[in-house]
């Protein structure tokens, strides 16, 4: 809440002179949830405001607003890692971070390994359903895919898996005819989550 009266103020006091900073664009809030509310306000405030401003963010998918609004542009702050180490450089950078240091920090500070592989597991599989990323641009934007597409990705991978299983139980043999037909049925999918899936 505190959040949202905040931005919602900025929104509605801020003119072209101002000089608005907002720290973690969307924290607070579910990721799409989160990642909606900040292209709004980030594109609001750009198109609409106009004012000098700095969002910093851990939506990488806002990135994209790059291309779409010419007054935005991507910079991000340098660091280096190394065998327990992770230096930060302070060094202001054109285009957008390419990755996360999260995990690597975690690793720095002894979190025990379970919480590490788990965390690993989770992230790899949250970067399944999210689109691929290159460079600084998306091959298709978290905002145009909606939740009803991974829910059928979701779908389509049940039934696949249910299909194994079914011809396991009665053939019990990975290389048998049936299940190298599905391999193949599967390997030729074009849904972009089971591609991701398959690509772990």
């Amino acid at each position: 809440m505190a959040e949202m009266i905040e931005t919602a103020n900025i929104i509605r006091t801020a003119t072209k002179d101002s000089l608005v900073i907002i720290d973690e664009l969307g924290r607070g809030t579910s990721t799409f949830d989160g990642f909606g509310l900040a292209w709004a306000i980030a594109e609001h405030i750009a198109v609409n405001i106009q004012p000098c401003a700095l969002f910093a963010t851990h939506f990488h998918e806002l990135t994209a607003l790059a291309d779409e609004v010419p007054s935005v542009d991507n910079l991000h702050v340098t660091a280096l890692t190394g065998d327990n180490t992770f230096t930060l450089l302070y060094r202001i950078q054109p285009g957008s971070c390419d990755q996360s240091f999260g995990l690597h920090v975690a690793e720095m500070v002894h979190f025990p390994q379970e919480v590490l592989q788990t965390a690993q597991m989770k992230a790899k599989e949250l970067e399944a359903i999210k689109p691929n990323y290159n460079g600084n641009s998306f091959d298709e934007p978290t905002s145009k895919r909606r939740r009803s597409d991974i829910g059928e990705s979701d779908t389509m991978l049940r039934k696949y898996l249910e299909r194994a299983k079914t011809i396991m139980d009665k053939k019990n043999d990975v290389n048998c005819e049936e299940m190298q037909e599905l391999r193949k049925e599967i390997m030729k999918t074009t849904d972009p989550f089971i591609r991701n899936v398959l690509n772990m």
